[in-house]
């Protein structure tokens, strides 16, 4: 006898015998997706329908033999007619999760903990208490590659597929708990120590003389010379008052040498006569630095949620338009520190974090004028320590996350050809910067599982505050009273 396929979702593993009446209902069979069963009836079957072939499939072995199979989730039934009485009986089937294989894997990958496992239409629902986040994901990766071998399975089913109205494979539903403390307080210490050398030697001078028709001089630190472009005709000669106090006639900016600045210490002097014009400056300075920078910012959180934490301000900084307007936008700076902590098993804890130090700093900053408008803005720059990273890390234990050590040494010489390379004098001929420093930074983390604690046994750093007195204020000068012993 041919065989005859058909689909169906669950069959029983026996079928009751065909009743003598004109319809009656079989008994539930459950099955799971891909499991097959082999199905015996005391009579001869005339006829077997399924309400749903993309549920289960039934192959006629004989007339009283067939071979069921779940194909994919869901509920469907079975009808089957008597070959001589044509009386018809009804079996429901109901296609589920293979929910023991599932209990059974993750026994043996999470032992001797109580993870409960059912199923909810085409989803998964795992609930109960894991030691651990890792644990947590764990399962529901186990749970989710069932899901996707149902997925994988119905769409090796070719055709059939198309008529389901839910193309989904279900997901998987988390009602799991992590035991024991899940709060995690992340500990990040900055130190950083700058130190910085600074020798400066420039010297700058101009001098202009006049002698009958020619003219002369030397500078050292720059001039423009605006006579240069005139013709011979419209030469303009200056001239040095007779009191030898600056040059006359034409306008000073005839010669017009950059102006002579001495930042910090140095010496001038100056010397005119009349056909003799002079100013020297000599710029001299040695300075050292140090800079110390200490920040510890701490953060807590729930294991897998994510934490950020600003101390600082903003600064403004302009933004041009298309329609020539300017707009400001904020910039963060000071503290900064974003973490992300997981809790695996042991008490050790995954913590990826984003730590940043940063402050203003005028050293590049920026002037714009913009056009069509009055105003300047200057927008300063920031001085930034940044470090991003993944540590694992015990409860307590401390790890650097990041560390540095630069030494910088630069020297700058300029002098005239010839007359800077002499001893002594040659000095008025050049000039020369060394600038020396050096900086230690390391960044260092410690993730803690933190626990509530009794209010009564915190202290905050304005419990001893006291208000000064007005004796202590005005009189002593004290911002707070004196502290007693």
């Amino acid at each position: 006898m041919r065989k005859l396929i058909i689909s169906i979702a669950v069959l029983a593993l026996g079928l009751s015998t065909v009743l003598g009446v004109a319809d009656s209902a079989g008994e539930k069979i459950t099955l799971t997706v891909f499991q097959s069963r082999t199905l015996t009836l005391p009579k001869a079957a005339k006829r077997v329908s399924v309400a749903d072939p993309s549920v289960a499939d039934i192959v006629v072995l004989s007339p009283t033999e067939y071979y069921l199979l779940g194909k994919d989730i869901g509920v469907t039934n079975v009808v089957v007619w008597d070959r001589d009485s044509g009386a018809r009986s009804t079996l429901a089937v109901e296609v589920t999760h293979d929910l023991e294989s599932l209990r059974a894997r993750l026994f043996r990958l999470i032992p001797n903990q109580s993870i409960e496992v059912s199923s909810a239409q085409r989803s998964i629902v795992l609930s109960g208490t894991v030691p651990s986040a890792t644990a947590m994901t764990t399962a529901i990766r186990v749970a989710e590659s069932y899901l996707a071998r149902v997925g994988a399975g119905r769409k090796a089913g070719g055709e059939e597929s198309v008529g389901r109205r839910d193309g989904s494979a279900g997901e998987v539903i988390n009602l799991m708990q992590v035991a024991g403390a899940q709060q995690v307080m992340v500990e990040v210490r900055v130190a950083e120590v700058a130190r910085s050398e600074l020798k400066r030697m420039n010297a700058h001078f101009n001098a202009f003389g006049v002698r009958g028709s020619w003219s002369g001089g030397g500078v050292n630190g720059g001039a423009s010379f605006p006579d240069a472009f005139f013709g011979t005709s419209g030469l303009r000669i200056p001239s040095i008052d007779s009191n030898g106090s600056g040059i006359v006639s034409p306008a000073l900016d005839e010669f017009a040498p950059n102006t002579l600045v001495i930042p910090n210490q140095g010496i001038f002097t100056s010397y005119f006569s009349d056909s003799f014009a002079f100013n020297l400056a000599l710029d001299a300075a040695k300075e050292q630095g140090l800079a110390k920078i200490l920040a510890e910012p701490t953060l807590t959180t729930l294991t897998g949620q994510e934490a950020t934490f600003l101390s600082g301000g903003e600064f403004p900084v302009p933004v041009p338009q298309g329609d020539r307007s300017v707009t400001i936008e904020f910039k963060d700076f000071g503290i900064s520190l974003k973490v992300l902590p997981v809790v695996l098993a042991g008490d050790r804890i995954n913590t990826k974090l984003e730590v940043s130090v940063s402050e203003i700093s005028n050293a590049t900053s920026v002037v714009l004028n913009p056009t069509q408008t009055s105003s300047t803005f200057v927008v300063p720059s920031l001085t930034r320590r940044n470090a991003t990273g993944t540590v694992e890390l015990a409860d307590g234990q401390t790890i650097a996350l990041a560390g540095l050590f630069s030494d910088n040494v630069r020297s700058i010489v300029t002098k005239f050809p010839g007359l800077g390379s002499v001893p002594i004098l040659g000095a008025l001929f050049r000039s020369q910067d060394f600038l020396k420093g050096n900086t230690e930074l390391v960044i260092l983390v410690t993730p803690r599982l933190a626990r509530p604690v009794d209010p009564k046994r915190l202290e905050l750093p304005t419990d001893r505050y006291q208000e000064p007195t007005d004796w202590d204020f005005f009189m002593l000068g004290r911002l707070t009273p004196e502290a007693k012993p």
